[in-house]
């Protein structure tokens, strides 16, 4: 009631396959076990990308509230600066600046973190499954240094997105109201 199919060539399985089903026959090999897993990890990935475009809105949110309490209370600092000849472009670019200094700490705090979590995970990972079976330590999670500089720069571009409105609401306060 079942045999079993070995071929030498990986190429030939899908024609053996093939031919096995037209015979009447069903098959299961590695490559259905493979389609699942892929499967499975692509609905895995895709609501881990849902989690962090969500933590994403939420940070770039916390930044914009941040930068817009700083406009709060130093509205009486940014009257003073417009009414001494300070230009919208250089009130702006305060806040840009103060925005680029949250982006790029949390970046690499965030950057910080994942190596460490990295080195841990390896590092379980080698103890509880690698090193019983007598087999050498081998690096089953790897972040690339692109993906760290990247994640860094995506940070500080979305902080600075964040900060567009406050600085253009800090930028059009009216001198003479905030001195009052």
């Amino acid at each position: 009631d079942a045999a079993v199919v070995r071929v030498d060539d990986p190429v030939a399985l899908t024609d053996v396959r093939k031919r096995l089903t037209d015979a009447g026959f069903s098959s299961f090999s590695i490559v259905d076990e493979l389609e699942q897993l892929r499967t499975v990890f692509l609905i895995l990935d895709s609501v881990l990308g849902l989690l962090g475009g969500i933590s994403l809105l939420v940070a770039s949110f916390g930044i914009a509230n941040t930068m817009i309490m700083s406009i709060l209370e130093r509205t009486r600092e940014i009257g003073i600066m417009k009414a001494i000849g300070a230009e919208d472009r250089e009130i702006k670019l305060i806040f840009f600046f103060e925005a680029a200094v949250i982006g790029i700490t949390g970046g690499v705090i965030g950057t910080l973190v994942a190596w460490g979590v990295d080195g841990l995970a390896n590092r379980l990972a080698y103890r509880f499954i690698l090193k019983p079976q007598g087999a050498s330590y081998v690096d089953f999670f790897s972040l690339p240094p692109w993906l760290s500089v990247g994640a860094i720069l995506f940070a500080l571009s979305v902080s600075i997105l964040a900060a567009s409105y406050p600085a253009a609401r800090a930028a059009r306060i009216d001198p003479v109201k905030a001195l009052r």
